[in-house]
């Protein structure tokens, strides 16, 4: 069995705000309507999800911590085995059989430290999957992995049909202009990327507020309506990559016309693929981001979690302010 070959390992990955071409990336979608390729544009956000793993010589156990979710999961495979509904525990698994590790006294926490919303549609278990991945990575010295393909297989095993945006946010953090194509759209291409010290990150960090509408989104429902809408226009898969590359466009121009059409022009794409895409309080809060001067569009999948509004910096107390008012609060 291979052993750590060190004491402790600690980083932290961020998650994410997709801005354009979310649902493109899904290889499922891709392959089934023969769609030649799908495209992202994403942007990680200064909310990290903190790892740390460390060896206690004088525990023989394994124990997972989740303080976000409450939980200590403590003994050996066959108990994390039992948390078949839990990403973490089976990514964890899947990594020790994998390698064949040594687990005798591991200790894997892993936390968001409070910031990150009930299923806010920011990524979060996959920024957390990713940071896993590379937290043991570190502790017992392996090399030349890829944690978003890894991560992505775990998740596919199961049975969470989801795109590889999330995976590559979170390991490569900035901003990211992905295509996804090749055999089986499993090819993922990182055609542009600025990182988090360009000016062109902190000009749309600065431009953006995160806001929780108060309601945690459902995952499953917002991504069952889809399928129907596909099969009636498969084109709408087109649509919405396209829009990627005009909102790639608008940053490296720190364009603020340009980028405020391009989220606005990706949230009526969402909206003709899921009629639940906003809720009736996130079209309110949409309506007030409007009078203000601010575009908008959902994170992730929609229908609840958090909003993304792009506008001047020296507003965003006032928008903050008028959010309140509907529920919710501001994230970022």
């Amino acid at each position: 069995m291979r052993k750590a070959i060190r004491k402790s390992a600690n980083l932290s990955v961020p998650v994410r705000a997709d801005i354009a071409g979310a649902f493109s990336d899904l290889a499922y979608y891709l392959d089934k309507f023969g769609i030649e390729k799908g495209e992202v544009t994403n942007f990680s956000l200064p909310i990290l999800m903190k790892i740390s793993a460390r060896i206690d010589d004088e525990n023989g156990s394994m124990v997972v911590r989740l303080p976000d979710l409450g939980e200590e999961i403590e003994g050996d495979l066959n108990d994390l085995e039992k948390q078949e509904s839990n990403n973490i525990s089976q990514i964890i698994i899947h990594f020790v059989n994998l390698f064949n590790l040594d687990t005798s006294g591991l200790i894997i926490e892993v936390s968001g430290g409070g910031q990150i919303p009930p299923a806010s549609g920011l990524g979060t278990s996959s920024a957390a999957g990713i940071g896993v991945i590379m937290c043991l990575s570190n502790l017992y010295g392996i090399h030349g992995i890829n944690p978003c393909e890894l991560n992505y297989i775990v998740e596919l095993s199961m049975g969470i049909m989801g795109g590889k945006q999330d995976y590559y946010a979170a390991w490569l953090t900035g901003i990211n202009y992905l295509e996804f194509s090749g055999p089986q759209k499993s090819l993922v291409t990182v055609k542009k990327h600025f990182d988090i010290k360009s000016k062109e990150y902190q000009w749309l960090q600065q431009r953006s507020l995160i806001y929780f509408s108060g309601q945690s989104r459902s995952s499953g429902v917002a991504n069952a309506e889809p399928e129907r809408k596909v099969k009636k226009d498969p084109g709408i898969i087109r649509r919405i990559a396209d829009v990627a590359s005009e909102s790639w466009i608008a940053i490296s121009d720190m364009d603020k016309g340009g980028f405020s059409k391009a989220i606005a022009k990706d949230r009526e794409n969402r909206l003709d693929l899921s009629d639940l895409y906003y809720t009736h309080e996130m079209k309110n809060m949409g309506r007030v981001g409007d009078d203000l001067g601010y575009s908008h569009r959902a994170c992730g999948a929609g229908m609840g979690g958090c909003m993304l509004f792009f506008g001047e910096p020296e507003n965003h107390s006032k928008l903050e302010h008028e959010l309140k008012k509907i529920g919710g609060w501001r994230v970022v």
